[in-house]
């Protein structure tokens, strides 16, 4: 996120906004449904100024973040997302260079994705590209079974500063 924010080249006193999904079915007070089987997830986020992640922020402090945005997430919050939602009549996102959206896909088996034709499953598959350049996936590598894989979504015009800032942080 750090190495993106350079990237964008953000004013210091921009928000900036990490938002990920969270799974909500053992967090709603009336239980879902037996054999429920739909996506069941809010969006969480934490926000910072570009200096405040550039200059202060850690990694272990983002993820201390993260994980306090999950534990908040109550039938509360829940009503209130799904109140915003029904308010809402084109559900696109904003185009906001300062979000970023985190989705965990390292549960999904891409490594594995067989064709039907009961041969070898594929060395690896995974999305072209995120539907909108504020998407970073994270995925389980195949080649490392501690390793993760991110691919990150980037307007091909801060490609250049995103490489040049990738290994500052």
């Amino acid at each position: 996120m750090q190495a993106r924010t350079r990237a964008l080249g953000l004013r210091r006193d921009a928000m900036v906004c990490l938002q990920f999904a969270v799974d909500i079915r053992k967090r709603t007070e009336t239980p879902l449904p037996e054999g429920f089987s739909g996506n069941a997830y809010v969006l969480a986020s934490v926000a910072s100024t570009a200096r405040e992640l550039l200059e202060e922020l850690t990694l272990e402090s983002i993820v201390n973040k993260i994980r306090e945005a999950k534990k908040s997430i109550d039938q509360g919050y829940i009503n209130s997302y799904m109140e915003a939602l029904g308010g809402s009549n084109d559900g696109n996102l904003p185009p906001l260079k300062e979000l970023t959206l985190i989705s965990d896909w390292t549960k999904m088996p891409f490594h594995n994705v067989g064709f039907g034709n009961g041969g070898e499953p594929a060395d690896y598959m995974a999305p072209l590209c995120p539907p909108v350049p504020q998407v970073a996936y994270f995925m389980k590598n195949p080649k490392d079974a501690k390793g993760v894989l991110v691919r990150i979504g980037l307007d091909p015009r801060d490609v250049n500063g995103f490489s040049n800032h990738f290994l500052d942080c």
